[in-house]
């Protein structure tokens, strides 16, 4: 076989190669549509979930990607070191999964979910009701609890879309016990024209310096999705401990926080 024979197979197992590869992209793409569809077609919360996609997320719903799933799942398992035997507050709990992973894998003691939207709570409590969790409405600048009532509060990708970011601070720290933790992330600058239900934008110095008005930081770390998103950096999917060294690739910042 001479050298032009063999470039010409070697281009033929190239191509099949890639024709394979196709195949099972396109394979997995329709299994996954197919599971979409089974989610969705004839099931109301389905259905909704599927039109508010861009804005909520359910990681127990095929209806997302393994990976986007896991990025926002992550931080909620990671506040669940923190809640055990505590009450505590899931402010901007949207569709819920996150208030019961709160109460069932941190065993807290009791959790109130609050969010401002009636539709994503009625799905709640559709979803994830159980008999230590409270769905309520309620804003992150006027939560409808007294004073020093909890111990822990989480708010996960909040507090760039209150118009009012102090008073939301100051809020969090009424509502908790002397020495209570707030759990708290932000994304690290993303731009608002890829974030249109955002009002403003975080880096570590302007995050730190709000959360400072009415907490001590205790720790801050960076999370990362590990996925091609832009502002993912190039990092892999995980989360660790903040330092000067890397602050700059974080895709969000988690800050835990003692009230001051």
């Amino acid at each position: 076989m001479d050298d032009q024979e063999t470039k010409r197979l070697s281009d033929a197992f190239d191509l099949i190669r890639k024709q394979r590869e196709q195949i099972t992209r396109l394979r997995d793409r329709v299994e996954r549509l197919e599971r979409i569809l089974d989610a969705c077609l004839g099931d109301q919360d389905g259905e909704w979930l599927f039109r508010n996609r861009e804005e909520r997320c359910d990681p127990n719903s095929p209806i997302f990607s393994d990976e986007r799933g896991a990025f926002h799942r992550a931080r909620y398992e990671f506040a669940c070191d923190y809640v055990s035997g505590k009450t505590v507050v899931d402010l901007a709990c949207g569709t819920g999964y996150g208030t019961a992973l709160l109460a069932a894998q941190g065993k807290a003691s009791s959790v109130f979910g609050f969010d401002v939207a009636d539709d994503a709570l009625g799905y709640a409590k559709r979803k994830y009701h159980s008999e230590i969790i409270q769905f309520r409405q309620g804003r992150a600048e006027q939560i409808p609890l007294p004073d020093q009532a909890v111990d822990v509060v989480v708010s996960f990708e909040t507090i760039e879309h209150v118009a009012d970011d102090r008073g939301a601070i100051k809020e969090f720290s009424r509502i908790l016990k002397p020495g209570g933790l707030l759990i708290i992330s932000t994304p690290n600058e993303w731009p608002l024209e890829i974030a249109p239900f955002h009002t403003r934008t975080y880096n570590k110095i302007s995050f730190a310096h709000l959360l400072a008005t009415s907490f001590q930081i205790r720790d801050l770390f960076n999370q990362n999705s590990g996925s091609d998103f832009p502002f993912n950096r190039g990092q892999p999917s995980g989360i660790v401990s903040t330092t000067p060294e890397n602050e700059h690739l974080a895709e969000c910042f988690i800050a835990v926080c003692t009230k001051g």
